[in-house]
């Protein structure tokens, strides 16, 4: 996975979002993973029968402390602000 857009702070809606990169090989890892933790298995295989490239993204929010913004870890990350309404970051 891969950091491929800068880090949005989106200050009217008081969160910073940061889109990730998945491609086939992370998204296979993300399910073995999931379904490790979630579920009554000992072994997992991964199958994918339609092979093609898949590239998912990933729209990650951290939501800012709205009493202390300044100080936020998520707010340092960010290397935009956006004011205004939420476009969905098409």
């Amino acid at each position: 996975m891969r950091n491929v857009f800068p880090n949005k702070y989106y200050s009217d809606e008081g969160f910073v979002e940061r889109k990730l990169e998945i491609n086939e090989e992370d998204l296979q890892e993300i399910i073995e993973d999931y379904l490790l933790r979630n579920a009554d298995f000992d072994e997992v295989e991964i199958v994918n029968n339609r092979p093609m490239n898949i590239w998912l993204y990933a729209k990650c929010r951290k939501y800012v402390d709205s009493e202390d913004p300044e100080q936020d870890e998520a707010l340092q990350d960010a290397e935009v602000e956006i004011s205004g309404d939420y476009d969905g970051n098409l």
